[in-house]
């Protein structure tokens, strides 16, 4: 008489054969979809193995493919990143090109040099190539040793391409003049607010009145990866927002539809991020400022507050960084800035041998000389 397997049974004696095992700390139980007693033993067989193989690999005693070691740093670390979403994709175009069950061990620098050069191939730009490709890599391989799994050393450095540096963009008063003027008028208070805290886009138009304390003037921002922070607000908010009171019972800013396809005219709808887009890429078409962007609107708050005060942990702060150098990279300096602070740091008996006034009569005196 056969043996039977353990972990294999029939739920009253007929039907689909049931496996109910344990391995590890780790249970396993469902239908086989059998009721042949040799098929289902042969399908359970297989499947024990197939479910030993993944747990010895999540619990690194045998070496990992990459398809586990992906999905388990994801779990641990790649979720909880505030870019989570991007994250999952970069991932899924990873998993594809390198295969599932490829070994990590067998990710060298030949195989990154590929990847790179792939990703190049899709047109994106060289910091995309980095964060999509080269930087999660990075992670996964570098978190697979830490679970003791033998990695491959790779030069990382040399794979990584060289991003060009971040486009900063201050708009003067009389191109903020400009674009007003050439603005929708119900798009001005969420486009004056912008300037006036530095807020992005989306903290802007996602606010809601429950948000908002005009007594102790603060704000409860939802930024990214669904964070929240409670910042203060300058007088000129303020005044901003309680203009906007009563326009909707949810949301703090709103426009009125003019279409009939948009809804119900004059009626009062939120605005949408892409909606505040659309609107401010008419306006700058309209005022001939091509190379203004919305979030330009930041940069401009920042180097604002920068110059008004000379406080970049201030300007840090009503931006919501949590690192000074990203502050430093909104908050630039324009040559006037530079001008001034060279001017100032002039040697005394320069600075008083020649004021300002005096300097284009110097220059014709010494061209008289010559």
């Amino acid at each position: 008489m056969r043996k039977a397997v353990r972990g294999l049974y029939q739920r009253g004696g007929d039907g689909a054969f049931l496996y109910d095992f344990v391995f590890r700390g780790h249970r396993f139980c469902g239908a086989t979809g059998l009721a042949n007693r040799r098929d289902a033993e042969s399908w359970l067989k297989t499947f024990r193995a197939r479910k030993a193989a993944e747990i010895e690999q999540l619990d690194g005693r045998a070496p990992m493919s990459f398809g586990a070691a992906s999905t388990r740093w994801f779990a641990e670390r790649g979720q909880h990143r505030k870019d989570a979403r991007d994250i999952e994709r970069f991932l899924a175009w990873l998993q594809g090109e390198i295969g599932m069950a490829t070994p990590i061990a067998a990710i060298n620098d030949n195989a990154v040099a590929r990847l790179v050069a792939r990703r190049r191939a899709d047109g994106v730009s060289n910091g995309t190539v980095n964060r999509s490709a080269v930087e999660p890599l990075r992670a996964i391989l570098a978190r697979a040793a830490l679970w003791g799994q033998k990695v491959p050393t790779i030069d990382w450095k040399a794979h990584k391409l060289r991003e060009a540096p971040g486009r900063v963009r201050e708009i003067s008063r009389e191109d903020e003049g400009r674009l007003f003027a050439a603005l929708r008028c119900d798009f001005h208070a969420v486009a004056k607010f912008l300037l006036a805290t530095g807020l992005r886009r989306a903290e802007a138009c996602n606010l809601e009145w429950t948000d908002v304390d005009l007594e102790t003037r603060f704000v409860t921002v939802r930024g990214k990866g669904d964070t929240l922070d409670r910042r203060p607000l300058p007088a000129s908010a303020v005044a901003i927002l309680a203009a906007e009171i009563g326009r909707h019972p949810l949301r703090v800013f709103t426009y009125e539809v003019r279409h009939a396809w948009g809804g119900r005219k004059g009626a009062r709808k939120p605005i949408a991020p892409d909606t505040l887009g659309t609107a401010f890429w008419r306006a700058r078409r309209a005022a001939g400022l091509a190379d203004v962007r919305l979030h330009d609107l930041r940069h401009t708050a920042a180097s604002r507050i920068v110059r008004a005060t000379g406080n970049i942990a201030a300007a840090g702060k009503a931006l919501g960084h949590t690192r000074i150098t990203t502050t430093q990279r909104y908050a630039h300096l324009n040559a006037e800035d530079v001008r001034a602070a060279l001017d100032a740091a002039a040697p005394i008996e320069i600075a008083a041998a020649e004021s300002p006034a005096d300097v284009p009569q110097a220059v014709k005196r010494a061209a008289r000389k010559r």
